[in-house]
């Protein structure tokens, strides 16, 4: 998948500049390489980086919250990457071995 689609996705979806769509999917993207224990996006996970980058975007000035109440209207916010694009991923992930230790 070419990023450069997504990123312009990205601009004409948001109406943001090519260089803050660059930062927000280069962050999603790092968000699902981490999540995955990649070093660099196969399949469709660019996809799911434009998603992450939506809702970076979408959370811009809340950075920190897990709620707030604003008029008697509770808002709640998920920390991390969502449920639905964690399911998503979990194809592509990879298990993650730790070091084994001699006991003697």
């Amino acid at each position: 998948m070419d990023n450069s689609a997504q990123i312009q996705s990205l601009v004409s979806h948001l109406g943001i500049t090519v260089d803050q769509a660059t930062d927000y999917f280069t962050d999603g993207l790092a968000q699902v390489l981490d999540y995955t224990n990649r070093d660099k996006p196969i399949g469709n996970m660019a996809v799911y980086a434009k998603k992450l980058a939506v809702i970076a975007y979408n959370r811009n000035g809340t950075e920190g919250n897990t709620a707030r109440v604003e008029g008697g209207i509770t808002e709640d916010f998920e920390v991390g990457i969502p449920l639905e694009i964690r399911h998503s991923l979990a194809k592509y992930r990879i298990a993650n071995t730790g070091e084994l230790y001699e006991t003697s």
